[in-house]
């Protein structure tokens, strides 16, 4: 198997133009999402049973065995929104998922969305069985990329994040609108329920009252 994207692309998710991950909180709930958003998105998630990790058009996990580094196996899925043009740049630049798939009705998802940010990349669903959970990993430094999750679904999953003071856990409600600070170690544990959330990044920039998620 090719080298995994997300080793191969280590010094490219550490040095960014944004602040790095100790300037910023550990988590911050941005805003709550309208009925008609999580709705929206909850009925994609129902439609559409397939799952685009390590698909032809999802280039960040193709090469990438993610089972085995996130502990995926079945009981994991995402269906990308975002996507990008094939030919242009590199795969695991997330700027260039940027594209809006038509297959995809998000009448109500990006209005909303432009309430908060400028834009917003790599915008996707997913979805986790219950009992599961997701291995400690880190994503990118906020410097290069922020995240942010809507959460979709009324669950008793808990997001921890392991940084210098420590473990801390968010457990979020539906319809919550959450950046999370996934420079940090970090890793989801599910309990009984499905757990369902969308996941998108952005710049630092991008959103439109930043202040808000730097450290004192």
């Amino acid at each position: 198997m090719t080298e995994c994207l997300i080793e191969k692309s280590k010094r490219t998710r550490v040095g960014g133009t944004g602040p790095r991950r100790n300037k910023l909180l550990t988590m911050c709930k941005l805003g709550e999402a309208p009925q008609q958003v999580v709705k929206e998105l909850n009925y994609i998630l129902d439609t559409w049973q397939g799952n685009d990790i390590g698909g032809d058009n999802y280039g960040i996990s193709q090469n990438c065995n993610y089972e085995e580094v996130f502990n995926t196996a079945d009981k994991y899925r995402q269906i990308l929104l975002q996507k990008k043009e094939q030919s242009v740049g590199d795969d695991v630049d997330e700027y260039l998922y940027n594209q809006w798939d038509p297959s995809y009705s998000t009448r109500y998802t990006t209005p909303f969305l432009n309430t908060l940010f400028k834009n917003v990349y790599r915008f996707r669903m997913s979805e986790m069985k219950g009992d599961h959970e997701l291995n400690w990993h880190i994503d990118a430094d906020t410097s290069v990329i922020c995240r942010a999750q809507i959460c979709l679904s009324d669950s008793d999953s808990v997001l921890e994040f392991r940084d210098k003071e420590g473990i801390h856990k968010l457990v979020m409600q539906k319809g919550d609108v959450w950046f999370i600070n996934t420079g940090w170690n970090h890793r989801v544990v599910n309990g009984n329920n499905i757990r369902r959330s969308a996941i998108f990044g952005f710049h630092y920039d991008d959103l439109k009252d930043n202040d808000v998620l730097d450290a004192v």
